[in-house]
């Protein structure tokens, strides 16, 4: 009997012990990405990073900085006189400020700019820039790394860029890397730098590795971190699979990954000193847009303190929001949509002053975070597992003392992140020892939870839970719900369709159809399904899809919303993957109506589908059709409007009443969200065709007609202005009745 006991017991520790070893081996899989990667638990831990810059708070850097940033602004455009003015400028206005900030003794010169192309005006300003940049031989120009499409300077360009200009030798073919002063002395820097998992720009990758020219190509920072350290312009930091840090020069700079350092970001945009272009380039030779207009010499160049250039990296590159160089950080100055963008520059800056300070983020290494997360699984798992087993009366407050206990050990964790990170720019993980805690704690509880009670149920049990589909779940729950017939309910619904489909793929052979189709469609279900959508069916090229059923669905009318415009902004992506000709430019329509509907198990006894059905699928399916009238990509109903009128930014379309219905109903073209500056911007230059329409409604046709005419105009020919410039001119000529109430009706489907 002993010997039986003493086997169910070492059994029962086994067991244990494996529940634990599974434990251990899920934290590692879910936290050190060794087979996959687990996005929100990457996620959280970058947002985690963010956070603690976030609580460090920026820092004042302006007057000791050793980089200085020349901006290209609208004002320095302002101040480029014709017939310079018009992008890209001649080549000699950048030799020109190359040459007054060499005197003032700068250490070295980034130009971010990609100069793929010849001058426009003179072959002699290239020669006079590439001269230029031999003569100091501290000048970075930005290249540029394109993955089957890297540009090739032909012996005709080679003849160009140096047989003419310069005394050089080079093979037939030459690097170009997207700028043809590549050539000048090969110092070039790749502007190109990794996103994370996010989207933010956390890293700085020392250099790129091109697979076209089998080369390693310093990155923009580490190109200009070359020219201050005196080292060749070709010279790449140097990092062995098993080292912590990149080697430059005299340099070691700690690495985040294989491929990258983690940015020590000084602040959000502008805490590195700047000043407009122009006041460099404004010397006593160089006339701007401001003398020639006063007629009377201003010189910039010649008022600026000299002093604040010498020794100095000076980065050229342009801070203007059209040309769309600007990076989301995990510094922010605020909490605002957008406070954490910084220029271009300023994020090549940072990088450079890190390593020139020796200023870095030291992350843990990786394998002491393995060790530690073995250390706290193993404590947490049995430590819990030992508070379980007690018995007492209240066996709650045990769980309480637990889950306390927990807690604590959770915000221990967080805290020591924030004071090393602060206090030591020391980096470790918090985000991976808290979900190693609590997993373990929920082991523990499901061990126990296990053993005592019935296994085969408690197996069945746990394994319902890592059931996603929420269909299977309703129906598992409800087997009644297999039968005919159904139920009313109030959903939105959603109608999507290719414009011209038929004609577009009649250009298309049948294997290249299908192909289409089935990505198309792909990514038009992923949007529903991520929007907690349900899919309903596919018509050919068209997607029904509802909000509503069979779960009740949070704000399904907004989840709709979002569902379209989500769909909108994928179309246009893939539009570039797709390669379309502008004849071929595919435009989606999408309708969407809220209302009651029949929604259930519909068809025969045999064969079924969970569907819906009423006046309102079909007012959805008619408001789709409905755009073609007003050249609109997204229509929704007044009862959908009604619901996210606090959300969205639409524009009142129209009262229309659709073929099989005898109420009218008020239509609207969705155009954003509220925050979305494109579409805000948008609605502001709408003002016309509102105008237009409360004159419409007031019967004032003639004003009317003036309104849509100028939106029409403003606004690249807009369909629905020029809608109602017919019917305010119709009504011009053919005043309505007394009792017209503005109801268009439609005579089609």
């Amino acid at each position: 009997m002993a010997d039986k006991n003493w086997f169910h017991k070492s059994w029962g520790e086994l067991i244990k012990f494996a529940t634990f070893l599974f434990t251990l081996i899920v934290i590692l899989l879910l936290t050190q990405e060794l087979l996959f990667t687990f996005s929100p638990i990457k996620n959280l831990e970058l947002r985690s990073i963010d956070e603690r810059f976030s609580l460090r708070g920026e820092r004042d850097i302006k007057d000791t900085s050793n980089v200085l940033i020349l901006e290209i602004t609208q004002n320095t455009y302002d101040q480029i006189p014709n017939p310079y003015k018009t992008w890209p400028w001649p080549r000699f206005i950048f030799t020109k400020v190359i040459e007054n900030l060499e005197q003032a003794g700068v250490r070295a010169i980034g130009l971010d700019l990609l100069m793929s192309n010849p001058d426009r005006l003179s072959v002699l300003n290239d020669s006079l820039l590439i001269q230029t940049i031999r003569k100091y031989g501290n000048i970075v120009v930005a290249g540029k790394v394109n993955i089957g499409e890297e540009a090739w300077v032909s012996k005709t360009n080679k003849a160009y860029v140096v047989e003419q200009f310069v005394d050089s030798d080079y093979d037939e073919i030459t690097i170009n890397l997207n700028n043809i002063f590549y050539a000048a002395d090969s110092s070039i820097g790749i502007v190109q730098t990794p996103a994370d998992f996010d989207d933010v720009y956390r890293r700085y990758q020392p250099y790129i590795f091109s697979d076209t020219y089998n080369l390693r190509i310093p990155s923009f920072g580490f190109a200009l971190v070359n020219k201050y350290l005196n080292l060749a312009p070709k010279i790449t930091a140097s990092k062995l699979f098993h080292e912590q840090n990149f080697k430059l020069g005299p340099k070691k700079i700690p690495a985040f990954d294989n491929t990258s350092m983690l940015i020590n970001f000084y602040g959000a945009d502008r805490t590195f000193p700047r000043l407009d272009f122009y006041k460099i380039l404004d010397d006593k030779d160089f006339t701007t847009q401001d003398e020639i207009d006063y007629e009377s010499e201003i010189n910039e160049w010649v008022l600026l303190d000299k002093d604040q250039f010498k020794n100095k990296i000076v980065i050229i590159g342009s801070t203007m929001a059209e040309d769309k160089d600007f990076f989301n950080i995990s510094l922010s100055r605020g909490q605002r949509e957008g406070d954490n963008i910084i220029a271009g520059v300023e994020f090549h800056a940072n990088a450079i002053q890190n390593i020139i300070w020796n200023d870095y983020i030291f992350k843990q290494p990786k394998y002491q975070e393995i060790l530690f997360l073995i250390i706290i699984t193993f404590l947490t798992f049995y430590l819990s597992s030992i508070l379980k087993q007690k018995k007492i009366k209240h066996q709650i407050l045990l769980e309480i003392i637990n889950l306390a206990a927990v807690l604590i050990i959770v915000a221990s964790f967080y805290k020591l992140g924030v004071y090393l990170f602060i206090s030591k720019s020391y980096l470790i993980s918090i985000v991976n020892p808290v979900l190693a805690v609590v997993i373990s704690y929920f082991s523990a509880t499901a061990y126990h939870f296990i053993k005592e009670r019935s296994q085969n149920r408690i197996i069945k049990g746990m394994f319902s839970t890592y059931v996603s589909s929420d269909l299977v779940n309703v129906l598992l729950k409800d087997p009644g719900k297999l039968k005919l017939g159904g139920e009313k309910r109030n959903l939105t619904i959603l109608f999507s369709d290719i414009a011209g489909f038929t004609s577009f793929s009649e250009k298309l052979k049948p294997e290249q159809l299908v192909e289409f189709i089935n990505e198309y469609l792909t990514e038009m279900t992923d949007i529903v399904l991520a929007n907690k959508g349900t899919l309903d069916k596919y018509i050919g090229d068209a997607v029904m899809a509802f909000w509503g059923a069979p779960l009740e669905v949070e704000e399904k009318e907004y989840c709709a919303c979002k569902t379209a415009l989500e769909m909108q902004n994928r179309i246009s992506e893939l539009h570039e993957k797709w390669q379309l000709s502008g004849e071929d430019f595919l435009q989606v329509r999408i309708g969407i109506n809220s209302g009651d509907v029949v929604v259930g198990n519909i068809g025969g006894r045999n064969r079924f589908d969970y569907t819906v059905m009423g006046d309102n699928v079909n007012l959805a399916s008619r408001l789709e059709g409905a755009n073609k009238q007003y050249g609109t990509g997204i229509m929704i109903s007044e009862s959908t409007y009604l619901k996210v009128d606090e959300k969205t930014l639409v524009r009142e379309l129209d009262t229309i009443r659709v073929k099989g219905k005898l109420k009218p109903t008020k239509v609207f073209e969705l155009i954003g969200f509220i925050g979305d500056r494109k579409a805000e911007t948008k609605l502001v230059l709408l003002s016309d065709y509102f105008n237009g329409l409360t004159e419409y409604k007031n019967k004032n046709f003639i004003e009317a007609y003036h309104h849509f005419e100028k939106s029409f105009n403003n606004n690249n020919e807009d369909n629905a202005s020029y809608v109602y410039m017919m019917r305010s001119k119709y009504y011009i000529d053919n005043p309505p009745e007394d009792n017209w109430d503005g109801v268009f009706v439609m005579k089609t489907k």
